[in-house]
């Protein structure tokens, strides 16, 4: 079977990396969702398509949620977009317009497992390292959000599906801020905040226009 004919789930049955190796799983089951629903406005075409290193990125992030410990892949993606050479479930948003919550939400309402690890597609210096790192610290009943630069990283974080009132009422609300939806779980603690250390900044690095596009891997 030819590497590009071969699923995803394939391709990491396969995968001897020293980072795969070295990951310690956490001792929960948990489901993984890769956040690609965006429009891409300022990248001007589909980021979930872009190459990096031979990969989509979405392809890319798919791979280090397994390599995360993940037991159900899931990816939240746009309604014109093909994802099924990736033989993963994809899910829509129910609420047209309304951002990244909408994505978490409708993930939310279809993992199999209590807490989900979301990443976003636009991240592709995000390590399994750092992800396992996020579940360790969210294998209480609360989430767990990244935070760094007065600001939270709620787009590549551990939720738990009791969240899910909480971002359905917000949308309904007509309010879609990813920053509001997190302080409201730390509100009533269902989310632990995780610092982000000086060396780990660059694994948040976004690719959100073509000048952010270099190979990370060199």
């Amino acid at each position: 079977m030819d590497y590009h004919s071969m699923t995803t789930a394939s391709k990491i049955g396969q995968l001897k990396s020293p980072e795969r190796d070295e990951v310690v799983k956490v001792g929960y089951l948990f489901s993984a969702a890769v956040l690609a629903g965006g429009r891409s406005v300022r990248m001007g075409t589909d980021k979930a398509f872009l190459r990096l290193s031979g990969e989509f990125l979405v392809e890319r992030q798919l791979r280090c949620l397994l390599e995360a410990g993940a037991a159900e892949l899931l990816i939240s993606g746009r309604a014109n977009a093909d994802y099924s050479r990736f033989d993963v479930k994809v899910i829509h948003d129910e609420h047209s317009a309304a951002g990244p919550l909408a994505g978490l939400a409708a993930v939310l309402k279809a993992a199999a497992f209590q807490k989900v690890l979301v990443l976003a597609v636009d991240m592709p210096a995000m390590t399994s390292k750092m992800l396992v790192k996020l579940l360790t610290l969210g294998e209480t009943n609360s989430g767990c959000v990244p935070t760094g630069d007065h600001k939270f990283q709620p787009l590549v974080a551990v939720y738990s599906k009791t969240l899910l009132p909480i971002a359905e009422a917000q949308l309904e609300s007509g309010h879609y801020s990813m920053q509001e939806f997190v302080r409201q779980a730390i509100v009533k603690d269902l989310v632990r905040l995780l610092p982000v250390e000086p060396a780990e900044e660059i694994c948040f690095t976004n690719w959100n226009q073509p000048s952010d596009c270099v190979d990370i891997s060199s």
